[in-house]
């Protein structure tokens, strides 16, 4: 019985507590249950068959590194964005990392025209194309594309970063484009400004600023989302 409790019982019960502790302070894997971050990563579809994404936030990066533009990010949201977005519980958030201390950002109408200053603002410009979800942008089955010509409309997202003077289109590639203007505060101190990447569906800083809570503390963050691991034909590195 003693031989039995040590080849047997013994490993698995520390096999089972490294998974725990693994789990609490490196990776924690979630479950993606809306479309806020479409097409990057999915919730469920219209008809209701597709299993939402399952990702893994590594929850050690952060102590490593500082958070950057761009990162697609698992946090805690504050009161004020989780009543915004009517989201009972304590379920967190995915959203991608626009803004950092001292940016400021802006979603303005913009024309598409061969005289911009910004290449990608010209026609076949990376920002020449409107990228639309569908059937609509809070269920969507797929992403309809279609470029636009000169004097086309777009939204762009604009970011001033810290002591620039000039801000500068953040390009996003698989973003959907936003169907508003909005233009934030400047980011405090210790805060970040994110948005999810299918502008138009998400509940983000958008939504958030006009409750006076646009901004996200640092210290709510829990790590940055890294791996869809499930289903399995969408597994796959983000960032």
């Amino acid at each position: 019985m003693r031989k039995f409790v040590k080849d047997l019982i013994l490993p698995v019960a520390v096999a089972i507590t490294l998974a725990f502790a693994i789990q609490a302070s490196i990776a924690k894997p979630y479950e993606i249950p809306t479309n806020s971050m479409y097409p990057a990563i999915q919730g469920g579809d219209s008809a209701g068959d597709r299993a939402p994404d399952r990702v893994i936030a590594n929850r050690v990066i952060y102590k490593l590194r500082g958070i950057s533009r761009g990162d697609v990010v698992v946090f805690d949201p504050t009161a004020a964005a989780r009543g915004a977005c009517s989201e009972p519980g304590d379920v967190p958030f995915v959203k991608r990392v626009v803004g950092l201390p001292g940016d400021t950002v802006s979603v303005r109408r913009e024309t598409i025209s061969g005289a911009n200053p910004d290449p990608a603002l010209r026609p076949g410009g990376a920002l020449a194309v409107l990228r639309l979800a569908e059937p609509n942008s809070f269920a969507p089955d797929g992403v309809r594309e279609a470029r636009l010509s000169e004097g086309g409309m777009t939204y762009v997202t604009y970011v001033q970063e810290r002591g620039q003077i000039e801000a500068h289109p953040q390009v996003v590639g698989s973003a959907i484009t936003p169907d508003y203007e909005v233009a934030f505060p400047m980011v405090p101190e210790g805060q970040i400004l994110v948005l999810g990447d299918n502008r138009p569906g998400s509940c983000d800083a958008h939504i958030w600023v006009e409750q006076g809570a646009a901004f996200t503390p640092m210290d709510n963050v829990i790590g940055q989302a890294e791996v869809i691991y499930w289903p399995i034909q969408r597994v796959r590195f983000l960032n």
